[in-house]
Order: C-alpha cells, then sequence, then structure tokens
C-alpha cells in the first residue's frame, strides 16, 4: 500500500511539474530510485494528469525501453536528444510536442 502511494505521489508531482513547463528528471520518474524506470514508474507518470491512456503510455515504454524492458538513465537522456531533433522538425499529428 505504501508503495502504490509513493508511486501515485510521485505520478501527481510529476503531473503538476509537466503542467508548469518544467521539464521531468529521470530521478522523478524514478520513484523507486534503483537506477531504472520500470513499466509502473513510467505508465504512472505518463497517464498522472490524463493526457495519455495506459495503453498509450504502455506503448511508448516499450519503445523506449527496447529489449531490456526497462528505461536507463542513457535511454532517458538519448530519447530527450531525440524529442529535441524532432520537435525542431515538427509536432505530431496531435500538435503534442510533448514525449
Amino acid at each position: 500500500m505504501i508503495r502504490v502511494t509513493l508511486i501515485s505521489a510521485a505520478a501527481f508531482v510529476g503531473a503538476m511539474a509537466a503542467q508548469a513547463g518544467e521539464k521531468v528528471t529521470f530521478a522523478e520518474v524514478d520513484t523507486n530510485a534503483d537506477g531504472v524506470i520500470s513499466a509502473s514508474e513510467f505508465i504512472a507518470h505518463k497517464t498522472a494528469d490524463g493526457k495519455y491512456t495506459e495503453a498509450e503510455a504502455a506503448a511508448k515504454f516499450e519503445t523506449m525501453a527496447g529489449m531490456d524492458g526497462q528505461i536507463t538513465e542513457a535511454d532517458w537522456d538519448a530519447a530527450k536528444e531525440e524529442y529535441r531533433d524532432k520537435k525542431d522538425d515538427a509536432t505530431d499529428a496531435t500538435g503534442d510536442t510533448s514525449w
């Protein structure tokens, strides 16, 4: 019960930061501080503000995590760099520029 509460609280904080226009850090999503972002941590973060469905967040996680099923800080940094490159080119079909 405590873990679920902590994950939910962290997701809420992440959502509030995103609404304020702040960039979310790897550490904010890695709520248990084990050095990797699990599917549950990522999905909780992405769905906290209601912008993404669980299925959309899970699909995005699979893309970022790759074969090992987790997101390392190196994966996170690579995704941010890719996002920046794509953002310079255009936005997605919904006009959303967040990754």
